[in-house]
């Protein structure tokens, strides 16, 4: 809320959020650079909550991530803009592979993970492999017979 009332600041809240969201990150940090000389700059006396530490912390963040925070463009190249599809793959990851009565070593995981990654690749490196295997196959084993 930036030191206004709920009412007044949600309003502001929203259309900062519009003015991100439409890359317009600029003129947001020039809005906070502005309000910030209102109220002054944050010392070390103010509390995390209070408006001057919360819009210098917003300010520092924003200025710092602006290059990356161009999600107009994101959204016209069909990129993702949350981090919910990495964290849905850990978690299905973890199901997969740290499920319960699942015990791996070391070497076996690694396995199974390249695995399920040549599988999922898009250059298919698993059916590569056994077309090789196929057309290298001579009908010999090469191991010996125990005995």
């Amino acid at each position: 809320m930036a030191g206004r009332t709920f009412r007044d600041g949600w309003q502001t809240y929203v259309g900062w959020i519009q003015e991100v969201w439409s890359g317009q990150v600029e003129w947001v940090i020039t809005a906070l650079e502005l309000r910030q000389a209102e109220l002054g700059q944050a010392t070390k006396d103010d509390a995390e909550k209070s408006p001057r530490w919360v819009i210098a912390t917003t300010l520092g963040y924003l200025q710092n991530h602006k290059d990356r925070m161009r999600y107009d463009a994101y959204r016209c190249a069909g990129l993702p803009l949350t981090s919910c599809h990495a964290e849905s793959t850990v978690k299905l990851f973890n199901g997969r592979v740290k499920g319960t009565e699942k015990f791996w070593s070391e070497g076996g995981a690694e396995a199974i993970l390249q695995l399920r990654s040549d599988y999922l690749s898009e250059n298919q490196p698993l059916n590569d492999f056994w077309e090789r295997r196929q057309a290298e196959a001579t009908g010999r084993r090469n191991f010996r017979r125990a005995g």
